[in-house]
Protein backbone atom coordinates (compact mmCIF):
# COMPACT_ATOMS: atom_id res chain seq x y z
CA UNK A 1 0.00 0.00 0.00
CA UNK A 2 2.98 2.40 0.69
CA UNK A 3 3.88 2.37 -3.03
CA UNK A 4 -0.03 2.89 -4.02
CA UNK A 5 -0.14 6.04 -1.12
CA UNK A 6 3.16 7.93 -2.86
CA UNK A 7 1.73 7.82 -6.13
CA UNK A 8 -1.97 9.00 -5.24
CA UNK A 9 0.01 11.78 -3.50
CA UNK A 10 1.79 12.66 -6.11
CA UNK A 11 -0.91 12.37 -8.89
CA UNK A 12 -2.56 15.06 -6.39
CA UNK A 13 0.04 17.33 -5.94
CA UNK A 14 0.84 17.46 -9.61
CA UNK A 15 -3.15 17.13 -10.24
CA UNK A 16 -3.13 20.78 -8.29
CA UNK A 17 -0.12 22.24 -9.63
CA UNK A 18 -1.64 21.80 -13.25
CA UNK A 19 -5.00 23.44 -11.85
CA UNK A 20 -2.59 26.48 -10.62
CA UNK A 21 -0.83 27.36 -13.51
CA UNK A 22 -4.01 26.66 -15.49
CA UNK A 23 -5.18 29.20 -13.32
CA UNK A 24 -2.64 31.37 -13.63
CA UNK A 25 -2.66 31.25 -17.20
CA UNK A 26 -6.42 32.08 -17.48
CA UNK A 27 -6.12 35.19 -15.32
CA UNK A 28 -2.79 36.72 -17.24
CA UNK A 29 -4.80 39.13 -18.51
CA UNK A 30 -7.19 39.99 -15.15
CA UNK A 31 -6.31 43.51 -13.80
CA UNK A 32 -4.43 43.10 -10.30
CA UNK A 33 -4.08 39.07 -9.98
CA UNK A 34 -0.61 38.02 -8.40
CA UNK A 35 0.85 34.46 -9.22
CA UNK A 36 -0.17 31.43 -7.61
CA UNK A 37 1.86 28.62 -7.03
CA UNK A 38 1.51 25.51 -4.95
CA UNK A 39 3.65 25.06 -2.18
CA UNK A 40 4.38 21.37 -0.97
CA UNK A 41 6.89 19.33 1.17
CA UNK A 42 7.29 15.82 2.34
CA UNK A 43 5.43 13.64 3.81
CA UNK A 44 6.86 12.52 7.76
CA UNK A 45 8.55 9.85 7.38
CA UNK A 46 8.12 6.08 7.76
CA UNK A 47 10.22 4.07 10.26
CA UNK A 48 10.64 0.34 8.72
CA UNK A 49 13.69 -0.64 11.12
CA UNK A 50 16.76 -0.24 9.04
CA UNK A 51 15.78 3.40 8.52
CA UNK A 52 12.79 6.04 7.44
CA UNK A 53 11.18 5.31 4.15
CA UNK A 54 9.32 8.69 2.44
CA UNK A 55 5.43 8.61 2.18
CA UNK A 56 4.97 10.70 -0.71
CA UNK A 57 4.30 14.45 -0.98
CA UNK A 58 2.73 16.79 1.55
CA UNK A 59 0.40 20.12 -0.20
CA UNK A 60 1.10 22.85 2.43
CA UNK A 61 -0.92 25.43 0.83
CA UNK A 62 -1.14 28.13 -2.04
CA UNK A 63 0.39 31.21 -2.29
CA UNK A 64 0.49 34.58 -4.44
CA UNK A 65 3.24 36.86 -4.95
CA UNK A 66 3.12 39.89 -3.23
CA UNK A 67 5.02 42.19 -1.92
CA UNK A 68 3.90 44.97 0.72
CA UNK A 69 6.02 47.32 -0.16
CA UNK A 70 5.89 46.97 -3.67
CA UNK A 71 1.61 47.16 -3.12
CA UNK A 72 2.69 50.09 -1.05
CA UNK A 73 4.44 51.88 -4.10
CA UNK A 74 2.14 50.86 -6.00
CA UNK A 75 -0.66 52.95 -4.51
CA UNK A 76 1.24 55.79 -3.90
CA UNK A 77 2.29 56.16 -7.07
CA UNK A 78 -1.35 55.83 -8.74
CA UNK A 79 -2.92 58.53 -6.34
CA UNK A 80 0.23 60.78 -7.54
CA UNK A 81 -0.21 59.98 -11.13
CA UNK A 82 -4.41 60.66 -10.67
CA UNK A 83 -4.18 63.90 -8.95
CA UNK A 84 -1.55 65.30 -11.77
CA UNK A 85 -3.75 63.52 -14.66
CA UNK A 86 -7.08 64.71 -13.78
CA UNK A 87 -5.76 67.98 -12.74
CA UNK A 88 -4.12 68.38 -16.19
CA UNK A 89 -7.66 67.31 -18.13
CA UNK A 90 -8.76 70.18 -16.17
CA UNK A 91 -7.07 73.24 -16.00
CA UNK A 92 -5.79 72.52 -19.98
CA UNK A 93 -9.07 74.12 -21.50
CA UNK A 94 -9.12 76.99 -18.82
CA UNK A 95 -5.50 77.65 -19.42
CA UNK A 96 -6.29 77.54 -23.51
CA UNK A 97 -9.74 79.98 -22.68
CA UNK A 98 -7.86 82.87 -21.06
CA UNK A 99 -5.06 83.07 -22.79
CA UNK A 100 -6.36 83.16 -26.59
CA UNK A 101 -4.75 85.59 -28.42
CA UNK A 102 -7.57 86.79 -30.28
CA UNK A 103 -10.58 85.75 -28.05
CA UNK A 104 -8.87 87.00 -24.74
CA UNK A 105 -9.25 89.78 -22.51
CA UNK A 106 -6.05 91.91 -24.18
CA UNK A 107 -7.43 92.48 -27.28
CA UNK A 108 -10.41 93.59 -26.21
CA UNK A 109 -8.94 95.83 -23.32
CA UNK A 110 -6.82 97.18 -25.98
CA UNK A 111 -9.34 97.99 -28.37
CA UNK A 112 -11.83 99.89 -25.86
CA UNK A 113 -8.40 102.05 -24.71
CA UNK A 114 -7.90 102.72 -28.64
CA UNK A 115 -11.71 104.09 -28.38
CA UNK A 116 -10.89 105.85 -25.72
CA UNK A 117 -7.91 107.78 -27.42
CA UNK A 118 -10.50 108.59 -30.71
CA UNK A 119 -12.71 110.37 -28.09
CA UNK A 120 -10.01 112.45 -26.78
CA UNK A 121 -8.16 113.12 -30.49
CA UNK A 122 -11.57 114.06 -31.97
CA UNK A 123 -14.37 115.10 -28.42
CA UNK A 124 -17.15 116.71 -30.47
CA UNK A 125 -17.46 113.50 -32.70
CA UNK A 126 -20.82 111.46 -32.06
CA UNK A 127 -19.63 108.48 -33.77
CA UNK A 128 -15.98 108.12 -31.91
CA UNK A 129 -18.37 108.47 -28.67
CA UNK A 130 -20.80 105.82 -30.10
CA UNK A 131 -17.83 103.42 -31.14
CA UNK A 132 -16.74 104.09 -27.23
CA UNK A 133 -19.87 102.52 -25.83
CA UNK A 134 -19.49 99.71 -28.54
CA UNK A 135 -16.06 98.99 -27.35
CA UNK A 136 -17.05 98.91 -23.94
CA UNK A 137 -19.95 96.75 -24.71
CA UNK A 138 -17.64 94.69 -26.72
CA UNK A 139 -15.22 94.43 -23.46
CA UNK A 140 -18.06 93.78 -20.64
CA UNK A 141 -19.79 90.92 -22.70
CA UNK A 142 -15.91 89.79 -23.16
CA UNK A 143 -16.01 89.90 -19.33
CA UNK A 144 -19.42 87.94 -18.75
CA UNK A 145 -18.79 85.24 -21.41
CA UNK A 146 -15.02 84.65 -19.29
CA UNK A 147 -16.98 84.12 -16.32
CA UNK A 148 -19.87 82.10 -18.01
CA UNK A 149 -17.70 80.05 -18.92
CA UNK A 150 -15.58 79.61 -15.98
CA UNK A 151 -19.21 78.75 -14.05
CA UNK A 152 -19.87 76.00 -16.17
CA UNK A 153 -15.87 74.17 -15.49
CA UNK A 154 -17.45 75.21 -11.86
CA UNK A 155 -20.38 73.13 -12.09
CA UNK A 156 -19.12 70.70 -13.58
CA UNK A 157 -16.13 70.59 -10.97
CA UNK A 158 -19.06 70.75 -7.93
CA UNK A 159 -20.69 67.64 -9.83
CA UNK A 160 -17.67 65.92 -10.34
CA UNK A 161 -17.20 66.54 -6.51
CA UNK A 162 -20.27 64.93 -5.77
CA UNK A 163 -19.96 61.74 -7.91
CA UNK A 164 -15.91 60.83 -6.95
CA UNK A 165 -17.15 61.34 -3.31
CA UNK A 166 -20.12 58.49 -4.15
CA UNK A 167 -17.76 56.22 -5.80
CA UNK A 168 -15.11 56.92 -2.73
CA UNK A 169 -18.03 55.22 -0.80
CA UNK A 170 -19.36 52.57 -2.81
CA UNK A 171 -15.54 50.90 -2.65
CA UNK A 172 -14.97 51.52 1.07
CA UNK A 173 -18.24 49.68 1.31
CA UNK A 174 -16.86 46.70 -1.33
CA UNK A 175 -13.31 46.45 0.54
CA UNK A 176 -14.78 46.28 4.11
CA UNK A 177 -17.26 43.38 2.29
CA UNK A 178 -14.19 41.64 0.88
CA UNK A 179 -12.68 42.01 4.51
CA UNK A 180 -15.59 39.88 5.44
CA UNK A 181 -15.42 37.06 3.22
CA UNK A 182 -11.55 37.05 3.57
CA UNK A 183 -12.35 36.80 7.71
CA UNK A 184 -14.65 33.77 6.86
CA UNK A 185 -12.53 32.02 4.09
CA UNK A 186 -9.52 32.19 6.83
CA UNK A 187 -10.86 29.78 9.03
CA UNK A 188 -7.94 27.40 8.58
CA UNK A 189 -5.31 29.93 8.98
CA UNK A 190 -2.52 31.95 7.27
CA UNK A 191 -1.33 28.76 5.77
CA UNK A 192 -5.11 28.71 3.84
CA UNK A 193 -5.14 32.47 2.24
CA UNK A 194 -7.88 32.86 -0.13
CA UNK A 195 -5.49 34.74 -2.86
CA UNK A 196 -8.00 35.44 -5.11
CA UNK A 197 -10.38 37.58 -2.83
CA UNK A 198 -6.52 38.77 -1.49
CA UNK A 199 -6.27 40.26 -5.11
CA UNK A 200 -9.63 41.50 -5.36
CA UNK A 201 -9.43 43.23 -2.52
CA UNK A 202 -5.74 44.98 -3.37
CA UNK A 203 -7.57 45.70 -6.71
CA UNK A 204 -10.26 47.52 -5.00
CA UNK A 205 -7.81 49.66 -2.93
CA UNK A 206 -5.69 50.54 -6.08
CA UNK A 207 -8.95 51.70 -7.69
CA UNK A 208 -9.70 53.68 -4.54
CA UNK A 209 -5.95 55.13 -4.61
CA UNK A 210 -7.03 56.59 -8.14
CA UNK A 211 -9.67 58.75 -6.40
CA UNK A 212 -8.17 59.44 -3.26
CA UNK A 213 -4.81 59.01 -1.32
CA UNK A 214 -5.25 56.41 0.96
CA UNK A 215 -2.51 54.57 3.36
CA UNK A 216 -3.29 50.88 4.29
CA UNK A 217 -2.29 48.56 7.16
CA UNK A 218 -3.00 44.80 7.02
CA UNK A 219 -3.48 43.18 10.86
CA UNK A 220 -3.23 39.80 12.38
CA UNK A 221 -6.62 38.39 10.68
CA UNK A 222 -6.13 39.84 7.28
CA UNK A 223 -8.12 42.90 7.81
CA UNK A 224 -7.41 45.81 5.32
CA UNK A 225 -7.54 48.96 7.21
CA UNK A 226 -7.67 52.38 4.79
CA UNK A 227 -6.75 55.84 5.99
CA UNK A 228 -7.49 59.34 4.28
CA UNK A 229 -6.47 62.92 5.09
CA UNK A 230 -4.46 63.10 8.33
CA UNK A 231 -5.86 59.76 9.67
CA UNK A 232 -9.15 59.71 9.34
CA UNK A 233 -10.54 55.85 8.85
CA UNK A 234 -12.29 54.85 5.77
CA UNK A 235 -12.06 51.44 6.30
CA UNK A 236 -11.55 49.26 9.60
CA UNK A 237 -12.65 45.35 9.42
CA UNK A 238 -16.43 45.38 8.24
CA UNK A 239 -17.45 48.93 8.61
CA UNK A 240 -16.75 51.39 6.37
CA UNK A 241 -16.66 55.54 6.01
CA UNK A 242 -19.27 57.82 3.91
CA UNK A 243 -17.80 60.40 2.36
CA UNK A 244 -20.43 62.99 0.83
CA UNK A 245 -20.82 66.61 -0.44
CA UNK A 246 -23.64 69.43 0.84
CA UNK A 247 -23.61 73.17 0.57
CA UNK A 248 -21.26 75.04 3.04
CA UNK A 249 -23.45 77.63 5.13
CA UNK A 250 -20.05 79.52 5.29
CA UNK A 251 -19.03 79.85 1.31
CA UNK A 252 -22.43 80.15 -1.10
CA UNK A 253 -19.69 79.30 -4.12
CA UNK A 254 -18.64 75.87 -2.85
CA UNK A 255 -20.00 72.76 -1.67
CA UNK A 256 -17.51 71.19 0.73
CA UNK A 257 -17.15 67.19 1.89
CA UNK A 258 -18.81 65.94 4.70
CA UNK A 259 -17.33 62.04 6.43
CA UNK A 260 -19.34 59.88 8.57
CA UNK A 261 -17.96 56.18 9.96
CA UNK A 262 -20.10 53.58 10.45
CA UNK A 263 -23.45 55.29 10.06
CA UNK A 264 -23.29 56.47 13.29
CA UNK A 265 -23.19 60.40 14.41
CA UNK A 266 -23.63 63.30 12.85
CA UNK A 267 -21.31 63.50 9.34
CA UNK A 268 -18.43 66.10 10.11
CA UNK A 269 -16.84 68.53 7.84
CA UNK A 270 -13.87 66.88 5.99
CA UNK A 271 -11.23 69.82 5.73
CA UNK A 272 -10.41 70.17 2.06
CA UNK A 273 -6.34 70.62 1.98
CA UNK A 274 -6.63 67.38 4.14
CA UNK A 275 -7.70 65.41 1.20
CA UNK A 276 -4.92 64.79 -1.19
CA UNK A 277 -4.27 62.23 -3.84
CA UNK A 278 -6.45 60.83 -6.71
CA UNK A 279 -9.25 62.45 -8.57
CA UNK A 280 -10.99 64.18 -5.65
CA UNK A 281 -7.28 65.60 -4.79
CA UNK A 282 -7.12 67.12 -8.12
CA UNK A 283 -10.55 68.57 -8.42
CA UNK A 284 -10.15 70.06 -4.65
CA UNK A 285 -6.67 71.52 -5.85
CA UNK A 286 -7.83 72.53 -9.28
CA UNK A 287 -11.23 74.57 -7.60
CA UNK A 288 -8.89 76.16 -5.36
CA UNK A 289 -5.55 77.18 -7.24
CA UNK A 290 -6.98 77.14 -10.43
CA UNK A 291 -10.50 78.15 -11.27
CA UNK A 292 -10.82 80.27 -7.96
CA UNK A 293 -7.88 82.22 -8.61
CA UNK A 294 -8.64 82.73 -11.93
CA UNK A 295 -12.04 84.16 -11.30
CA UNK A 296 -11.18 86.38 -8.37
CA UNK A 297 -8.24 87.68 -10.92
CA UNK A 298 -10.80 88.20 -13.97
CA UNK A 299 -13.84 89.76 -11.26
CA UNK A 300 -11.01 91.71 -10.00
CA UNK A 301 -9.88 93.42 -12.87
CA UNK A 302 -13.40 93.99 -14.21
CA UNK A 303 -14.02 95.70 -10.36
CA UNK A 304 -10.75 97.92 -10.49
CA UNK A 305 -11.18 99.14 -14.10
CA UNK A 306 -14.80 99.91 -13.36
CA UNK A 307 -13.78 101.59 -10.13
CA UNK A 308 -11.06 103.81 -11.50
CA UNK A 309 -12.79 104.82 -14.89
CA UNK A 310 -15.94 105.86 -13.07
CA UNK A 311 -13.91 107.89 -10.72
CA UNK A 312 -12.41 109.50 -13.07
CA UNK A 313 -15.55 109.53 -15.45
CA UNK A 314 -17.27 111.41 -12.69
CA UNK A 315 -15.16 114.29 -12.26
CA UNK A 316 -15.38 115.27 -16.16
CA UNK A 317 -19.17 116.23 -18.32
CA UNK A 318 -20.63 115.57 -21.22
CA UNK A 319 -22.05 117.57 -24.31
CA UNK A 320 -25.12 117.86 -22.37
CA UNK A 321 -23.51 119.40 -19.38
CA UNK A 322 -24.45 116.92 -16.88
CA UNK A 323 -21.61 115.25 -14.56
CA UNK A 324 -21.05 112.99 -11.77
CA UNK A 325 -21.95 109.82 -13.97
CA UNK A 326 -20.47 106.87 -14.32
CA UNK A 327 -19.27 104.97 -17.32
CA UNK A 328 -20.03 101.12 -15.62
CA UNK A 329 -22.46 99.92 -14.06
CA UNK A 330 -22.58 96.29 -12.16
CA UNK A 331 -20.43 96.78 -9.48
CA UNK A 332 -22.25 97.27 -6.32
CA UNK A 333 -20.90 99.22 -3.58
CA UNK A 334 -21.25 96.63 -0.78
CA UNK A 335 -21.25 92.94 -0.43
CA UNK A 336 -23.15 90.88 2.19
CA UNK A 337 -21.39 87.30 3.06
CA UNK A 338 -22.95 85.12 5.79
CA UNK A 339 -21.05 82.95 8.00
CA UNK A 340 -21.82 79.31 8.94
CA UNK A 341 -23.41 80.49 11.86
CA UNK A 342 -26.00 83.21 10.36
CA UNK A 343 -23.55 86.36 11.33
CA UNK A 344 -23.92 89.25 8.28
CA UNK A 345 -20.22 90.56 7.19
CA UNK A 346 -21.02 93.82 4.80
CA UNK A 347 -17.88 94.48 2.77
CA UNK A 348 -17.27 97.35 0.51
CA UNK A 349 -15.06 99.74 -0.72
CA UNK A 350 -12.71 101.84 0.94
CA UNK A 351 -13.52 105.76 1.14
CA UNK A 352 -11.25 107.30 -0.57
CA UNK A 353 -10.89 104.96 -2.98
CA UNK A 354 -7.78 102.68 -2.96
CA UNK A 355 -7.52 100.49 -5.69
CA UNK A 356 -4.25 99.97 -5.65
CA UNK A 357 -4.65 98.40 -1.86
CA UNK A 358 -7.35 95.53 -3.49
CA UNK A 359 -5.62 91.78 -4.00
CA UNK A 360 -7.31 89.90 -6.19
CA UNK A 361 -7.96 87.17 -3.63
CA UNK A 362 -10.56 85.71 -1.52
CA UNK A 363 -10.31 84.88 1.69
CA UNK A 364 -11.81 83.49 5.05
CA UNK A 365 -12.34 85.15 8.75
CA UNK A 366 -12.39 82.83 11.56
CA UNK A 367 -13.78 83.83 14.96
CA UNK A 368 -12.80 81.99 18.02
CA UNK A 369 -14.40 84.17 20.34
CA UNK A 370 -11.00 86.23 21.43
CA UNK A 371 -9.39 86.77 18.04
CA UNK A 372 -10.29 87.31 14.78
CA UNK A 373 -7.73 85.16 11.76
CA UNK A 374 -7.89 86.35 7.94
CA UNK A 375 -6.27 83.54 5.95
CA UNK A 376 -6.02 83.55 1.97
CA UNK A 377 -7.81 81.10 0.25
CA UNK A 378 -6.00 79.92 -2.77
CA UNK A 379 -2.79 79.46 -1.00
CA UNK A 380 -3.53 79.36 2.73
CA UNK A 381 -1.50 82.63 3.84
CA UNK A 382 -2.16 83.89 7.08
CA UNK A 383 -2.60 87.66 6.89
CA UNK A 384 -4.49 89.05 9.87
CA UNK A 385 -4.85 88.29 13.30
CA UNK A 386 -6.33 90.69 16.15
CA UNK A 387 -8.80 90.85 18.98
CA UNK A 388 -11.00 93.29 16.09
CA UNK A 389 -12.00 92.93 12.44
CA UNK A 390 -9.84 95.69 10.64
CA UNK A 391 -11.81 98.50 9.89
CA UNK A 392 -10.37 98.74 6.46
CA UNK A 393 -8.20 95.54 4.95
CA UNK A 394 -6.87 95.70 1.43
CA UNK A 395 -8.73 98.51 0.04
CA UNK A 396 -12.02 97.01 1.76
CA UNK A 397 -13.99 98.13 4.59
CA UNK A 398 -15.63 95.19 6.71
CA UNK A 399 -18.13 96.19 8.91
CA UNK A 400 -20.09 93.61 11.31
CA UNK A 401 -19.39 90.54 14.06
CA UNK A 402 -19.54 86.70 13.88
CA UNK A 403 -20.21 84.50 16.76
CA UNK A 404 -17.73 82.57 18.65
CA UNK A 405 -16.42 79.66 16.32
CA UNK A 406 -17.96 81.41 13.29
CA UNK A 407 -16.85 81.34 9.79
CA UNK A 408 -17.32 83.54 7.06
CA UNK A 409 -15.99 83.54 3.25
CA UNK A 410 -15.56 86.62 1.85
CA UNK A 411 -15.53 86.62 -1.46
CA UNK A 412 -15.79 90.11 -2.70
CA UNK A 413 -14.40 89.99 -6.51
CA UNK A 414 -15.33 87.13 -8.57
CA UNK A 415 -19.42 88.30 -9.03
CA UNK A 416 -18.21 91.13 -10.94
CA UNK A 417 -16.63 89.59 -13.44
CA UNK A 418 -19.97 88.36 -14.45
CA UNK A 419 -22.31 91.56 -13.68
CA UNK A 420 -19.78 94.14 -15.27
CA UNK A 421 -21.79 96.68 -17.97
CA UNK A 422 -21.76 99.83 -19.63
CA UNK A 423 -23.88 102.09 -17.83
CA UNK A 424 -24.32 105.21 -20.39
CA UNK A 425 -26.42 104.39 -23.73
CA UNK A 426 -26.65 107.99 -24.72
CA UNK A 427 -23.20 108.65 -26.74
CA UNK A 428 -23.22 112.82 -25.63
CA UNK A 429 -23.35 111.54 -21.85
CA UNK A 430 -19.61 110.57 -21.78
CA UNK A 431 -17.84 112.94 -19.87
CA UNK A 432 -14.93 114.39 -22.51
CA UNK A 433 -14.92 117.39 -21.13
CA UNK A 434 -13.26 118.93 -17.91
CA UNK A 435 -15.62 121.64 -17.61
CA UNK A 436 -19.38 122.03 -18.70
CA UNK A 437 -19.28 122.04 -22.35
CA UNK A 438 -22.68 124.17 -22.23
CA UNK A 439 -21.07 127.11 -20.13
CA UNK A 440 -20.24 130.39 -21.31
CA UNK A 441 -17.06 129.55 -19.20
CA UNK A 442 -16.22 126.38 -20.04
CA UNK A 443 -13.85 125.36 -23.04
CA UNK A 444 -17.18 124.17 -25.59
CA UNK A 445 -17.44 120.56 -26.95
CA UNK A 446 -13.71 120.42 -27.91
CA UNK A 447 -12.74 120.06 -24.01
CA UNK A 448 -10.92 116.57 -24.52
CA UNK A 449 -9.39 117.44 -20.71
CA UNK A 450 -10.70 114.63 -18.89
CA UNK A 451 -10.99 112.02 -22.15
CA UNK A 452 -7.11 112.70 -21.60
CA UNK A 453 -6.83 111.39 -18.31
CA UNK A 454 -9.42 108.63 -18.74
CA UNK A 455 -7.09 107.35 -21.87
CA UNK A 456 -4.10 107.81 -19.43
CA UNK A 457 -5.56 105.08 -17.33
CA UNK A 458 -4.13 102.47 -20.00
CA UNK A 459 -0.40 103.06 -18.89
CA UNK A 460 -0.68 104.62 -16.00
CA UNK A 461 0.29 102.02 -12.86
CA UNK A 462 -2.61 102.42 -10.48
CA UNK A 463 -3.22 98.40 -9.60
CA UNK A 464 -1.22 96.30 -6.38
CA UNK A 465 0.62 98.48 -4.61
CA UNK A 466 4.36 97.40 -3.10
CA UNK A 467 5.54 97.96 0.69
CA UNK A 468 5.47 101.87 0.52
CA UNK A 469 1.85 102.24 -1.11
CA UNK A 470 3.32 102.91 -5.32
CA UNK A 471 1.12 100.83 -7.46
CA UNK A 472 3.24 98.37 -9.64
CA UNK A 473 1.18 97.58 -12.25
CA UNK A 474 -1.23 98.78 -15.30
CA UNK A 475 -4.82 97.09 -16.02
CA UNK A 476 -3.12 94.82 -19.12
CA UNK A 477 -0.14 94.12 -17.03
CA UNK A 478 -2.41 92.61 -14.47
CA UNK A 479 -4.28 91.07 -16.40
CA UNK A 480 -1.03 89.71 -18.25
CA UNK A 481 0.44 88.52 -15.19
CA UNK A 482 -2.68 86.44 -14.01
CA UNK A 483 -2.75 84.48 -17.35
CA UNK A 484 1.07 84.27 -16.90
CA UNK A 485 0.26 82.59 -13.73
CA UNK A 486 -2.24 80.57 -14.55
CA UNK A 487 -0.05 79.36 -17.06
CA UNK A 488 2.76 78.39 -15.09
CA UNK A 489 0.50 76.57 -13.51
CA UNK A 490 -0.88 74.05 -16.25
CA UNK A 491 3.04 74.06 -16.90
CA UNK A 492 3.95 72.60 -13.81
CA UNK A 493 0.76 70.25 -13.50
CA UNK A 494 1.73 68.88 -17.12
CA UNK A 495 5.40 68.20 -16.09
CA UNK A 496 4.40 66.76 -12.80
CA UNK A 497 1.52 64.34 -14.92
CA UNK A 498 4.94 63.71 -17.45
CA UNK A 499 6.99 62.97 -14.12
CA UNK A 500 4.08 60.40 -12.02
CA UNK A 501 2.92 58.65 -15.50
CA UNK A 502 6.57 57.45 -16.02
CA UNK A 503 6.46 56.49 -11.82
CA UNK A 504 4.02 54.53 -11.91
CA UNK A 505 4.51 52.44 -15.19
CA UNK A 506 7.91 51.71 -13.28
CA UNK A 507 6.07 50.64 -10.64
CA UNK A 508 3.96 48.57 -12.32
CA UNK A 509 6.09 47.00 -14.48
CA UNK A 510 8.28 46.43 -11.13
CA UNK A 511 5.17 44.66 -9.38
CA UNK A 512 3.96 42.59 -12.65
CA UNK A 513 7.65 41.56 -13.01
CA UNK A 514 7.13 39.39 -9.55
CA UNK A 515 4.08 39.05 -9.20
CA UNK A 516 2.23 39.57 -13.10
CA UNK A 517 2.04 35.55 -14.98
CA UNK A 518 4.57 34.90 -17.28
CA UNK A 519 2.69 32.99 -20.30
CA UNK A 520 5.60 31.19 -21.32
CA UNK A 521 7.09 29.89 -17.89
CA UNK A 522 3.62 29.03 -16.78
CA UNK A 523 3.61 26.65 -20.65
CA UNK A 524 6.50 25.11 -19.41
CA UNK A 525 5.26 24.52 -16.07
CA UNK A 526 2.42 22.79 -17.85
CA UNK A 527 4.56 20.46 -19.23
CA UNK A 528 6.73 19.64 -16.38
CA UNK A 529 3.69 19.36 -14.26
CA UNK A 530 1.83 16.93 -17.00
CA UNK A 531 5.14 14.90 -16.73
CA UNK A 532 5.06 14.37 -12.84
CA UNK A 533 1.20 13.76 -13.50
CA UNK A 534 1.85 10.65 -16.07
CA UNK A 535 5.06 9.65 -13.52
CA UNK A 536 2.59 9.15 -11.04
CA UNK A 537 -0.07 7.25 -12.82
CA UNK A 538 2.72 5.07 -13.84
CA UNK A 539 3.88 4.70 -10.11
CA UNK A 540 0.04 3.51 -9.41
CA UNK A 541 -0.01 1.31 -12.28
CA UNK A 542 3.02 -0.40 -11.21
CA UNK A 543 1.98 -0.63 -7.66
CA UNK A 544 -1.72 -1.97 -8.54
CA UNK A 545 0.57 -4.78 -10.59
CA UNK A 546 2.81 -5.44 -7.92
CA UNK A 547 -0.27 -5.99 -5.89
CA UNK A 548 -2.28 -8.03 -8.10
CA UNK A 549 0.61 -10.48 -8.58
CA UNK A 550 0.80 -10.73 -4.57
CA UNK A 551 -2.58 -11.49 -4.47
CA UNK A 552 -1.99 -14.19 -7.31
CA UNK A 553 1.18 -15.64 -5.26
CA UNK A 554 -1.02 -16.18 -2.41
CA UNK A 555 -3.94 -17.47 -4.07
Amino acid sequence: MGMLQIGLTGLMAARYQLDTASHNIANANTEGYSRQRVNQSTQFPQFVGFGYIGRGALLVGVERAYDQFLQGNLLAATTRYAQAQHYQELIAPLDNLVADPDAGLSPALQQFFDAVQEVADNPESIAARQSLLSQGEVLTARFRLFDARIDEIRQDVEQRLDGVAQQVTALARNIADLNQQILQASTRGAEAPPNDLLDQRDQLAKELAGLIGIKTVIDDQGMMSVFIGSGQTLVQGVASATLATEADPGDAMHRRLTYQFGGSGAPQVLPERLVTGGELGALLAFRREGLDRIQDQLGFLATTLALAFNAQHQQGYGLDGVTNRDFFGGVPSTQTFTGDQGSNLTVGWATPLDVAAMQPASFEIRYDGSKYTITRLHDGQSLYTGATLPATFQGLTLTGTLNAGERVVVRPFPAQGGTLAVALTDPRAVAAAQADPTSATGSGPADNVNMLALSSLQTTKTLYADASGIPTATFQTAWASAVAELGTLARSVKTEATASKALVDQVQATRDSYAGVNLDEEAANLIQFQQAYQAASKTMQIAQKLFDEVLAIAQ
